[in-house]
Formats: C-alpha cells, sequence, structure tokens
C-alpha cells in the first residue's frame, strides 16, 4: 500500500469516527435484517446513525457510477422495524458499460494535476454536471487542478469528446456564495445559496441573498440583531474564506478572528451553515463555528462541510444539494436541527463522511428564533421609535440609492408580504397621510 492510500483510508477512518458512526459492508445473504426486505448479492454500506440502522447501495453497471441512482433503508435500532425506505432506480440503462477511451486517455485531456477520475453515467438531475442534453454514453469526469483553480472536466467515455465543465466544489471558505475561480473571478454556487435563501425564507426568516458579498455586507449579517440563520458556502477553512472579489480579479477574504470581532457587543448566531470545504474540519477556540457559536452549546448550532474538495467526498459533493434540501425540510418540519442533520444523513447517507454538526442538540431553528431582545415597531424603518416621514425617506433611500437597510430587515415589510419594496413605501405613505391602517400583521 503506498502512502497516498495509507493516508487517504487514514483521513475515511478518522472521519467516521469523528462523526461517531459505524460502518460495515453487508449483502443480504449475510445479513438477517437486510435479507428481510432484499435478495441477491447486490452490496449495501451499513451504519448506526442517531437511533436508526441505515443500509446503503450505490448503483453502478461495471465500474460506471449510475449517478443521484441508490437505495436505502432505514430500521429503528431497537425493534428493527422498517421506518423507511428511499429508491431511486431508472429504467432504460445498459445491463453493461464498455468505455473505448481508458482512463489515462481521458486524464491526458484535462489541464492541470489530476486529482482523481470516475466513471459516472451522468443523471437528467445532475446538479454538478449540468449538461444539456443529457449526455446518453458514460463520461470519464476528471477532477484536476490548474493554476490553483479546480476544474471538473466532462469527457465522452465512447467517442473522447470533451462535453463540457461541472460545478467544482468549494475546494478552498466563506460566503453567502462566493466566486468559483479568481484571477479573474467568475462562477458562483447558484443552486445550493438559492435552495438556503428559499428554506429560511419558508421557515420564516427574512432572507438576503447575495453573490460575491463584500466583507461590509458579511459584516452587516454578523452585527445585526436581524439575522439569525447564516449560510455561506465558498473557497476556504476553519479560520478564512473568500466570498467577495475585488475589482472583478482578486478574493476579498473574512477571517475568523474578524467574526470574533464583529460579533462580541451582539448575541450569537443561532443558525450557521459553514460551506466552506473544509469549514467544519476544526471547531475548536478561533474557528468559524466557535466564533459564531461564541463559543457556545446551548441555543446555537453550526453545520457544513469538511474534506469536500478530497476523493472520499465526490459522491458527497454530487448529493450536498439533496442532503441540504432534505436536512432544511425537516428542520422546517421542527425537527431540532441535529435531528434533521442525522435524518438528512440516513436519507444520503453518501454524505456521512463529509457533513458535521456542532453545537446544542436540543435546539429547534423552527418557531423562529431571534438573536436580540428588544422590541421593534413595524414601519419604524429608521429605528427611532416613531413611524413618521422619515422612515418614509429611510426606506426609499435602501431601496433606490444605496442606504443603510432597516435592523431588522422585517420592520420596514409594512404591508407584510415578506417582500421589501416600493409597496411598503406606498403602504406606509397611505397610513401616514391618507388614512389608511397601521403597518402590521
Amino acid at each position: 500500500m503506498n502512502t497516498k492510500t495509507l493516508f487517504t483510508g487514514l483521513v475515511i477512518v478518522i472521519s467516521v469516527m469523528a462523526v461517531g458512526i459505524a460502518s460495515s459492508s453487508a449483502v443480504p445473504g449475510d445479513d438477517d435484517l437486510l435479507a428481510n426486505y432484499e435478495r441477491g448479492d447486490r452490496e449495501f454500506k451499513r451504519f448506526e446513525i442517531g437511533d436508526m440502522i441505515v443500509y446503503f447501495h450505490q448503483r453502478t453497471i461495471n465500474e460506471a457510477i449510475v449517478e443521484k441512482d441508490f437505495i436505502v433503508y432505514q430500521f429503528d435500532k431497537d425493534t428493527e422495524e422498517l421506518l423507511n425506505k428511499k429508491i431511486h432506480w431508472r429504467s432504460g440503462l445498459p445491463e453493461h458499460v464498455t468505455p473505448e477511451i481508458t482512463k489515462q486517455e481521458a486524464e491526458s485531456m484535462v489541464k492541470g494535476e489530476v486529482q482523481f477520475t470516475r466513471l459516472y453515467i451522468i443523471s437528467p438531475e445532475s446538479d454538478v454536471f449540468p449538461l444539456k442534453p443529457t449526455p446518453q454514453n458514460p463520461c470519464w469526469v476528471v477532477r484536476s487542478v490548474d493554476n490553483g483553480k479546480s476544474i471538473v472536466t466532462i469527457i465522452d467515455a465512447i467517442d473522447g469528446k470533451i462535453l463540457g465543465h461541472g460545478v467544482p466544489p468549494p475546494y478552498t471558505g466563506f460566503s453567502l456564495t462566493g466566486p468559483w475561480y479568481f484571477y479573474p473571478c467568475d462562477g458562483w454556487w447558484n443552486s445550493h445559496y438559492q435552495n438556503a435563501e428559499y428554506w429560511f425564507n419558508t421557515m420564516g426568516y427574512y432572507t438576503e441573498g447575495v453573490v460575491w458579498p463584500p466583507e461590509v455586507k458579511v459584516r452587516s449579517h454578523v452585527q445585526t440583531c436581524s439575522t439569525a440563520m447564516f449560510y455561506e458556502l465558498a473557497h476556504g477553512g476553519s479560520y478564512n474564506f473568500a466570498s467577495g472579489c475585488i475589482a472583478g480579479n482578486d478574493p476579498e477574504h473574512t477571517s475568523s478572528s474578524e467574526i470574533h470581532d464583529w460579533i462580541e457587543d451582539y448575541t450569537k448566531m443561532p443558525f450557521t451553515f459553514i460551506g466552506s470545504c473544509e469549514g467544519m474540519c476544526e471547531v475548536g477556540s478561533g474557528t468559524f463555528s466557535y466564533e459564531f457559536r461564541k463559543g457556545a452549546m446551548e441555543n446555537t448550532v453550526t453545520v457544513g462541510y469538511c474534506h469536500m474538495s478530497e476523493p472520499q467526498c465526490n459522491d458527497a459533493w454530487i448529493y450536498s444539494i439533496s442532503w441540504q434540501d432534505a436536512m432544511f425540510d425537516y428542520m422546517n418540519q421542527s425537527y431540532t436541527v441535529k435531528e434533521a442533520f442525522d435524518q438528512a444523513i440516513a436519507d444520503y447517507p453518501m454524505c456521512l463522511d463529509c457533513m458535521r454538526f456542532e453545537g446544542d442538540e436540543n435546539f429547534s431553528v423552527v418557531p423562529v428564533v431571534t438573536r436580540c431582545e428588544p422590541e421593534f415597531i413595524r414601519g419604524d424603518a429608521n429605528g427611532d421609535k416613531v413611524i413618521d416621514v422619515a422612515d418614509v425617506v429611510y426606506l426609499i433611500n435602501y431601496l433606490f440609492i444605496g442606504g443603510p437597510a432597516p435592523d431588522p430587515l422585517w420592520v420596514g415589510d409594512c404591508n407584510c408580504d415578506k417582500v421589501l419594496d416600493v409597496a411598503d413605501v406606498i403602504y406606509l405613505l397611505n397610513y401616514l397621510f391618507f388614512g389608511g391602517p397601521p403597518p402590521g400583521c
């Protein structure tokens, strides 16, 4: 066994130990519980996740991974009752796959240093290989690094054509959504941050989604009473991230020590998603996880990624939006964040080595939680405790000429439609001058 293989194996073992989840292989003939529901020789991975025993099978055809096709069983650990079965299995696929282009030939076609290569049958529902039309042939997916840029190249394994590029993972941070590349800046994780924005709004939190936010914007969501749900996906690690872009070229960095300074006079962040690829590998003093929680383990949590750019997390990256969507859905159903995290991992066990949780295991974000105690008056956009024409001017400045936002943001939502726009200015004018109803829900 060479040193690289040994190191990769150690990373996987340490990752499993870190989240306290045991795993093993199982086939129906050798596993009595699985044999009650499965026949044949399909190999499953068996996990113990929370109060569940979970079996996961990734579909392959010969050596090709069939993206998004899998079987998951979830059983109660004590009673062995079947709790849930999830299956996604496409029809019409060939029984055998034989690439005409070798792995070595595919790797010779890409730029930079190859990190790893895998053969896929790409799904029409793919989040990270968004090719239209969806390739019918199996494809080599080669991840490489060229001049500091992570590149995912998709090559037809039959005719050798380069079909396009996939979405790279956040290989080095922090953001709402930062750039994929720098020098010059390019790309962003659109589906990820919009999914978080959707769910935060659905849970009852007014949410601002921003592409390439400058540091001043990041700071404004830390130094506030209104932002209780914070999501970032950018290049970086547990101590540093690059969410913005300076002059269209250079990364703009924020450090965990800056979070420490910004949040000092404010309460801890109730929920933080740290989506940098190494963001949750460390959670001790001085890290993003620690600083957003202000070191607390009550009424605050952080979740996110660890080693997402490493080969062992490639499948986790492919399913990262599905996992995230499931976790937020469970949170919206009033699961505790830890219950939602565990259930999402049970739904997508291919993610378990690469997702992390830290904080209060009994904490729920539904119903809505707030960061600060003072009462605020809806319609009092400038926060002076009086609703008057100055609030109209304040809203106009914010909406049209880049003035500061109401804090908390929802006080400016005068008509309670969960959107801060010109309709709120008109509503406030009607109240102040024409006898309309007062702001309020």
